[in-house]
């Protein structure tokens, strides 16, 4: 009697787990590009004079969570992803943040990440890239920019010693 016990609360259980699945996969995640507003901007990044190549850049929105983002040429330009469809960034404030050691799911030209995020906490000693972007630059950021309709390039002139405060633009 417990073994009929046990595999009827085990099939309720299987089912359960099976009816969950079903509908999560049934959901549709897709984004309405109509309805969302989004800015082209491109730029480049300097640091110490130098262009900063290979560096990632995101273009944080602090209230909804949402960002778009970058990864910089060998001259550190680069042209923010809204994401791995789009090109863009919705309009508002946003908190700006580089990394030489940062990879995200879905940014041009990133690979080997299997899913999400990965850390930015990378170093040699790991095997990852190593961090060439001060703290206060990447996670201790307070560059902040806002998006409008009329932005256009932002050139950000990084210093080692984190004395740049803001981004210039065209």
């Amino acid at each position: 009697m417990f073994r009929e016990f046990l595999n009827s609360a085990t099939l309720l259980f299987l089912a359960a787990v099976c009816s969950l699945c079903a509908v999560g996969c049934s959901a549709n995640n897709a984004i309405d590009y109509g309805k969302v507003t989004l800015v082209n901007i491109s730029g480049t990044v300097m640091l110490d004079d130098a262009p900063l190549a290979g560096a990632v850049v995101t273009f944080e929105d602090q209230e909804t969570g949402t960002m778009s983002f970058a990864r910089t040429n060998s001259s550190g330009s680069f042209t923010l992803q809204f994401d791995s469809e789009r090109d863009g960034v919705t309009p508002g404030k946003k908190l700006v943040r580089f990394s030489t050691a940062r990879k995200i799911l879905g940014l041009r030209g990133e690979d080997g990440e299997e899913a999400g995020e990965a850390s930015s906490e990378r170093s040699a000693e790991s095997g990852g890239p190593r961090e060439l972007v001060p703290d206060c630059y990447n996670g201790k950021s307070a560059l902040t920019v806002e998006i409008t309709a009329d932005s256009g390039a932002m050139h950000f002139e990084l210093k080692s010693d984190c004395s740049t405060k803001g981004a210039g633009g065209d």
